[in-house]
C-alpha cells in the first residue's frame, strides 16, 4: 500500500464565501492524498461547526496509522467552530498545547482549514499564517469552465456545438462541481450515439438549470413586467428551495442598472456598475446589460424609484420571517409588476 503524499506545508487555510468552491478544493486534496489512504485513520474531514468536532479530532490524531507516514486533518468551517476548538488548534499549531503535550507529541498531521472569512480566533489565524499558507479562492470564470469542458471532451472523443457549451455552463451557474456532474450525464447519453456531437437541444433536455439560475429567470420576468411568468417561476423555485436566497439583491441590482441606463449614458454606466459588483466575465456582463436596456423600457424612472422602496420593505419582512416567504415574495412580485407612477 502506497504512502500518503507529503504535504509541502504543515498548514493550509482556504477562504471563500462560496461553499461549492471550498468543497471542490477538498475534493482535490482527497484525490491528492491517494485512493489508498484509509479515510478513517489517515484522512478525515471535520465540520468545525459540529459540536462533536473536538472529540472526533482528538480520537483521529491519537489513532495509530498503519498505512501512511502522516495524517491529513481537514477542518471545514473553522471560522464557525466553537471558541474552545479554535483555541486548541491555535495551541497545537504554536506548539503550546499543554494538555496533549504540545505539537511535538502529536502524530505527523497536516492541517487543511476552510473558512468563509478571516473572522476567527486571532491566535489561530496567526498560527496558520506562520506555519503555512493562506489562500483566498475566487469562483472560476467562464473561460476556466470552458477550457475544462473543451479539454475533457477532447480527451473523451466527443464534441459540443458552440451554443451547447454556453448553455451547459450557464445552466450550472459557473459551478465547476456541477459542470463535472452534468458532463458525465451528457457523456453517458452521447456514448451510445453514432455521432458524438452534443448540441443545445441535448443540453436543454438533460441538464436542468440550477435553482439559483431559476431565480435569475424570475428576476428577468420582473424586468419584462410579466406577472404570470414571474409567479409561475416562483412556484417552481418554492418546490426546491423556500429560502429564496439572493432574490432581493438580484432584483435591486437589476433595477439599479436600469436606473443608470435611463438617467446616465445608457449601457456604459450600467456596465461599470455591474463590473464592480459581480464577479462575472465581460461576456456575461455585456449580455446582461443588453438585456437590461430592453427591460428599462418597461418602467419609468419614477416607477423604479418606488420599486426600491418596495424592495427595501420586503427585504425587512423576509428577514423578520413575519409570514411564509412564498407569500411575501408573491405579494412583492405583484406590487412591482403592477406599480404605476
Amino acid at each position: 500500500m502506497k504512502k500518503t503524499p507529503a504535504i509541502l506545508k504543515k498548514t493550509y487555510l482556504y477562504i471563500s464565501r462560496n461553499d461549492d468552491i471550498l468543497k471542490e478544493k477538498i475534493g482535490e486534496i482527497r484525490e491528492y492524498a491517494g485512493s489508498d489512504a484509509n479515510s478513517d485513520i489517515d484522512f478525515k474531514i471535520f465540520d468545525g461547526s459540529d459540536k462533536s468536532a473536538l472529540d472526533d479530532y482528538r480520537s483521529f490524531v491519537s489513532a495509530t496509522s498503519l498505512f501512511s507516514s502522516n495524517k491529513i486533518a481537514v477542518l471545514e468551517s473553522i471560522d464557525r467552530a466553537g471558541a474552545v476548538f479554535q483555541k486548541l488548534m491555535a495551541k497545537i499549531l504554536s506548539g503550546n498545547d499543554t494538555q496533549s503535550g504540545g505539537e511535538e507529541s502529536q502524530p505527523a498531521v497536516a492541517y487543511i482549514f476552510t473558512a468563509s472569512s478571516e473572522k476567527m480566533n486571532k491566535g489561530l489565524f496567526d498560527a496558520i499564517k506562520s506555519k503555512g499558507v493562506i489562500k483566498r479562492l475566487r469562483p472560476p470564470a467562464y473561460g476556466d469552465l470552458l477550457k475544462w469542458l473543451e479539454d475533457r471532451a477532447l480527451s473523451d472523443g466527443i464534441s459540443f456545438t458552440g451554443d451547447a457549451k454556453v448553455q451547459l455552463i450557464e445552466n450550472v451557474n459557473l459551478n465547476i462541481g456541477l459542470l463535472k456532474n452534468e458532463y458525465n450525464k451528457l457523456f453517458d447519453y452521447i456514448s451510445s450515439e453514432d455521432k458524438k456531437i452534443i448540441n443545445k437541444n441535448a443540453v436543454s433536455a438533460l441538464v436542468n438549470r440550477v435553482n439559483s439560475m431559476k431565480i435569475f429567470d424570475l428576476v428577468d420576468y420582473l424586468g419584462e413586467r410579466k406577472k404570470d411568468s414571474s409567479l409561475e417561476a416562483l412556484e417552481d423555485i418554492l418546490k426546491e428551495d423556500k429560502k429564496l436566497l439572493g432574490l432581493i439583491t438580484l432584483s435591486h441590482r437589476m433595477f439599479k442598472s436600469m436606473l443608470y441606463i435611463k438617467t446616465e449614458d445608457g449601457g456604459a454606466a450600467a456596465t461599470d456598475y455591474l463590473s464592480k459588483n459581480i464577479f462575472m466575465p465581460s461576456y456575461f456582463i455585456g449580455k446582461t446589460v443588453s438585456k437590461y436596456i430592453k427591460f428599462s423600457r418597461n418602467y419609468s424612472i419614477a416607477e423604479i424609484m418606488k420599486i426600491f422602496i418596495i424592495l427595501n420593505d420586503y427585504d425587512k419582512k423576509l428577514r423578520k420571517g413575519a409570514m411564509d416567504n412564498g407569500n411575501i415574495i408573491k405579494t412583492m412580485i405583484i406590487k412591482i409588476v403592477d406599480i404605476r407612477a
